[in-house]
């Protein structure tokens, strides 16, 4: 430390610290160094300043060297999220808070959950963000993720919200005057594992906002919705991809969304323009896959039960002929689940299987009779129409072929 910062000031201010100094200097020019090599919408999107957390060991009877790379890779991966948090800043809104219609402003005393345990539900009919605990939505659905909240080891739940979901209570004015970029999907999640000692979890919601303002194809960005019990910072678990289930789980689903995008301006570069439905069902797509990653990562994560160990050595499950089953089935075996937004196709003995729009293979389940017969009589899964249900057909054998007779595997198979 320098000398003149163990200097007592003769007017009782604050002793100037030279050191100190020169580490804000140091990050500065590290942030500039790091953010001027991206895109500079993001940039322009950011306020003047933001909060980093620098965790910085008390124990200073030892000098260890790791210490330091954590230091490193801590602050690294913050200063990667600003450049995130600028994309989403850019496009009107504030990063970490849901828009609000009734105020009409990025930031309110709606806009943030209330507290750790709770993610976003929807806007009320006056605009207003809706928050509720991740708990109490599993119950009130009957959501059987809701005993991974209170078993011996806090596992993550996860489930899906769709646009009409979001936006179905909020009255036509309120949208229409709306200044904001349009939520187009979620995914609500909870009991995520915080670093340390004590036994905290984390409830998150991952939303996805469409921008359409002067721009070729629609913009689409990623924001997160969480509150954090001080001292964790969402910046920096999610800014480290290697080290807790959250993370890695944030980092596929940025890069896949990242991916789409670049895949929609490569597509309107060369003449081929995709439609504001297909970039929408793209997004959807994207999220009910996310949704099944999360679910693969936990399966992982964490010990089996003998039940699941079982059913996984079980040469007889229903995921290795969902492919076959699907490419045999009649017009009359496919429906569209309504609260998922993806594709069911009926096979023999009870089978079931469940696909993405564009025919992605997610998972496979045996469904007793009584239980296909509810969800149908509750027009939880509408049938397709002759049309749709062909062309869904073909477009899983175009892509059958073009993988050379594969199909790719499912990420959630149950």
């Amino acid at each position: 430390m320098n000398r003149d910062s163990k200097r007592p000031s003769s007017s009782g201010q604050v002793p100037r610290s030279r050191a100190a100094e020169a580490i804000h200097r140091r990050i500065q020019g590290l942030v500039r160094s790091l953010l001027s090599r991206q895109d500079r919408e993001a940039i322009a999107g950011l306020p003047e300043s933001l909060e980093l957390q620098l965790r910085i060991p008390i124990r200073l009877d030892r000098d260890d060297h790791r210490d330091s790379r954590r230091f490193s890779s801590s602050l690294l991966a913050q200063i990667e999220s600003l450049r995130i948090q600028g994309e989403t800043e850019a496009l009107g809104h504030r990063a970490g808070h849901a828009p609000c219609l009734w105020c009409n402003s990025p930031v309110c005393e709606h806009s943030r959950p209330p507290d750790q345990r709770s993610v976003l539900v929807g806007w009320s009919t006056t605009g207003i963000p809706l928050w509720k605990e991740i708990a109490s939505i599993l119950l009130d659905e009957g959501d059987e993720q809701i005993d991974l909240l209170y078993g011996d080891e806090t596992i993550p739940v996860i489930s899906w919200r769709s646009e009409e979901s979001l936006l179905g209570e909020v009255l036509p004015e309120y949208l229409d005057d709306s200044q904001f970029s349009r939520p187009i999907g979620a995914l609500i999640c909870g009991g995520f594992p915080l670093p340390g000692p004590a036994d905290e979890s984390a409830c998150v919601t991952a939303l996805i906002l469409e921008s359409r303002a002067g721009r070729v194809v629609p913009r689409y960005s990623l924001n997160l919705l969480s509150r954090l019990p001080a001292p964790h910072h969402l910046e920096t678990i999610t800014g480290d991809h290697s080290r807790s289930i959250l993370s890695r789980w944030i980092g596929s689903l940025r890069s896949n969304l990242h991916r789409h995008q670049q895949e929609l301006l490569t597509r309107a570069s060369s003449g081929q323009r995709p439609s504001l439905r297909n970039c929408r069902e793209g997004v959807v797509d994207l999220l009910i896959e996310s949704r099944s990653h999360l679910m693969t990562l936990r399966r992982r994560s964490f010990r089996r039960t003998e039940h699941a160990q079982l059913r996984a050595e079980d040469p007889n499950r229903p995921t290795s002929v969902a492919l076959a089953d699907l490419l045999s089935s009649s017009v009359e075996d496919l429906y569209r689940d309504r609260r998922e937004s993806t594709i069911v196709a009926k096979g023999p003995q009870g089978r079931i299987h469940i696909f993405t729009t564009t025919g992605r293979h997610i998972t496979s389940a045996i469904y007793s009779a009584e239980s296909i017969h509810s969800r149908i009589l509750r027009s939880r899964w509408i049938p397709l129409t002759a049309a749709d249900a062909t062309s869904f057909i073909e477009l899983v054998e175009r892509t059958t072929r073009s993988q050379g007779g594969r199909s790719r595997p499912a990420e959630d198979a149950s």
